[in-house]
């Protein structure tokens, strides 16, 4: 995907985390903001296989410094992030 919108993005992640990640949580109750790893929805397993997801899907590597709480909170802050290294890699 050369042109990625926020939207798009967001719905992708969602979609992934819901079909593909068996999180036992009901996929009704996971959001754009629910906190992951407070519902247990992300844990390490789960993280490296959205890690490897990002990578596959979106080509952004997420370097280990940005692998933090704060980043992976939520949907949206993956989101963000995952738009934050796709611009800084075009700048390059």
């Amino acid at each position: 995907m050369t042109d990625l919108d926020r939207v798009t993005l967001l719905e992708g992640l969602l979609r992934y985390v819901t079909d593909e990640l068996a999180t036992g949580v009901p996929s009704d109750q996971i959001t754009a903001a629910s906190p992951l790893l407070e519902m247990g929805i992300l844990d390490s397993v789960r993280t490296a296989r959205l890690l490897s997801h990002i990578r596959t899907a979106y080509g952004v590597r997420v370097p280990p410094v940005h692998m933090t709480g704060e980043h992976f909170r939520s949907l949206e802050s993956i989101t963000d992030l995952i738009l934050l290294l796709r611009s800084q890699t075009a700048s390059l």
